[in-house]
This record gives structure tokens, sequence and C-alpha cells, in this order.
């Protein structure tokens, strides 16, 4: 009776756990401290709420744990699947130390778009700061060279709400309260 009690009880604590990652790592890293000072092209711009400024090169943004995920993306969410990797912004947001208790996160494009998103709502959709689709750096031509990433295929998020975060050509990553 008690080994079915418990049984029971596990089921239930599992059954309302989160459903697995919506992505698979790569390799594992991490900065060990400040982001590394940028030796080649500038591609991201992190700014911190009390203002610190650190740019990223891709040798520093591939520093941090490389993460692939395959989903369906906006604009093209009719086409096939694509293979996006990149870095969590949940590893950034840890590895610069910030307070996620009333985070707001703003994207800024490079033609200046711009959008602002409590981290408690972007947190459980896991964004990806994806560098790569299908195997190939992006680029300026097909979104890049960052773009945010979300699993569009297992979430089947509301258009209206998400489709602004789809964010492309990323340059820079604001965090503020």
């Amino acid at each position: 009776m008690r080994y079915g009690t418990l049984l029971l009880f596990l089921a239930l604590l599992l059954g309302g756990c989160k459903g697995g990652a919506s992505y698979t790592v790569v390799r594992s890293g991490g900065w060990d401290g400040p982001p590394p000072a940028p030796r080649g092209e500038v591609l991201l711009t992190l700014i911190t709420p009390d203002g610190r400024s650190y740019d990223l090169d891709r040798a520093g943004i591939e520093q941090l744990t490389w993460v692939r995920r395959t989903t369906r993306h906006h604009p093209h969410e009719t086409d096939p699947p694509s293979t996006f990797e990149g870095v969590l912004l949940d590893q950034i947001i840890r590895e610069l130390d910030l307070d996620t208790q009333g985070l707001v996160v703003r994207f800024v494009a490079l033609d200046d778009y711009r959008i602002d998103r409590p981290w408690a709502e972007l947190a459980p959709l896991e964004p990806i700061l994806a560098l790569v689709q299908d195997g190939r750096p992006l680029t300026l031509e097909n979104y890049g060279p960052v773009r945010v990433i979300f699993p569009y295929d297992r979430l089947k998020p509301d258009p209206t709400r998400y489709n602004a975060l789809w964010v492309w050509q990323v340059r820079v990553v604001e965090f503020h309260y």
C-alpha cells in the first residue's frame, strides 16, 4: 500500500513538471568572469541595468554553452523546420549575475526595431540567440548575424502575441528593471 501511494505521489509530482528542454546542448561553456573583450567584429552588445556595456564577437559568444533547436520560425512558419544553434539568453543573464526579479529584456535590431518584454514572460520560452541556421552562420541576408529563436513548434505561440519577439539582426540586448 505504501509503495502504491509513493508511486502515485511521484506520478502526480512528475506530471506537473515541465516536459524537458526545447533544445539540445552541443557543448558546455561559460565566461568564468566578465564577458571577454572582442578581438574580431562585434556581433552583439549587452547592456546591464547598471549601465555596464559589453561588446561580443563570435568567439566571445561561442565561449558560452552552445545549444541546438530544430523548429519552424517566423516569418517562415509554413516552411519545413530549420535547425538553429546559439546560446540561451538565460545563460547570459546568469553569467552577468543579473537579478531576474522584475528584469525586463530589450532586443534592438540593426534597423532600430526594438521590443521590451519581462524576463518572467520570456524565460519559459527558452529563447536562444542563434548564430547558425542549418549548419551555416547567419548573415545579414538571412536574418543574422544574431537572431532570437523560440521553440515555435512545441509552444504553438499565439502569433499576435509572440511574432514581434522573433527579432532578427539583433545588435543589442539591454536589461533593465
